[in-house]
């Protein structure tokens, strides 16, 4: 006989059942039915556990936040420089790094572009909840930052920076669902997330020597800490484009 699921367990589960479904046919014509079929459960069971099927669907988004040790961790960090760059690593971290390497965080992805092509209003809420979860503390490191002089304060605000840095990061994640040669980045991916982070700390107007400390600080794990050559950031020393772990947009 099977052992009974706790009610944290039977959650996980309706989750895991439902992301598949949703991801195929979208949230319309996804029913409560075929979700509590597919997970073993009965749909007043489903209901218990979520009182809309649109609480379901925003959960499916939001679980892999809530409970997550490194989003607790980030966002009890003190406002500060690295605590900016921290955020901006976890996040190119989620989007160019585990997200293409993971089906199940890919299935997540397809339901997002799947909400935004019918009304949006689901990812509408979704981003609701990223903001109220990681906004306050973005926002006040960007004060620290600027008050430490590391950033030069400009005409973006805090509060758009956090959701261009978000977009470029989703759209680059994007780009790698169909799993083809869709964009030819002369990099792995490894270096390529290291090159995303510099380009959104730039944007957001942090100071390269301070980018620089952070990276030499073991920041960037995702490449051998080094600061990039003062005369070419993209290229090792000796010129030639280094690829030894490739994007799954690049055919070798």
């Amino acid at each position: 006989m099977a052992p009974r699921l706790d009610s944290h367990a039977r959650k996980r589960a309706i989750l895991d059942a439902a992301l598949p479904l949703f991801a195929r046919k979208g949230f319309a014509a996804t029913t409560t039915k075929e979700i509590a079929q597919a997970a073993g459960v009965s749909e007043a069971l489903i209901f218990k556990h979520f009182p809309s099927k649109a609480s379901l669907y925003e959960s499916i988004f939001l679980c892999c936040i809530d409970g997550d040790p490194e989003y607790e961790r980030l966002v009890s960090l003190p406002p500060s420089t690295g605590t900016l760059v921290q955020m901006i690593q976890g996040m190119v971290n989620y989007f160019v790094i585990e997200l293409p390497a993971d089906p199940n965080e890919r299935a997540r992805h397809r339901l997002s572009i799947i909400s935004l092509l019918e009304d949006g209003e689901f990812m509408r809420q979704v981003f609701e909840g990223i903001r109220s979860r990681f906004l306050p503390c973005f926002a006040a490191s960007i004060a620290a930052a600027t008050a430490a002089g590391d950033l030069m304060p400009g005409p973006v605000d805090a509060e758009n920076g956090f959701w261009l840095a978000e977009h470029l990061c989703e759209m680059m994640a994007t780009v790698c669902l169909s799993g083809g040669a869709i964009v030819p980045y002369p990099c792995g991916r490894p270096d390529l997330a290291r090159q995303t982070i510099w380009f959104i700390l730039r944007g957001l107007g942090l100071s390269d020597t301070a980018i620089a400390a952070h990276e030499s600080g073991g920041r960037f794990p995702f490449v051998p800490s080094q600061p990039p050559p003062a005369n070419d950031a993209a290229k090792p020393a000796n010129g030639a484009a280094k690829n030894d772990d490739p994007t799954p947009e690049r055919p070798e």
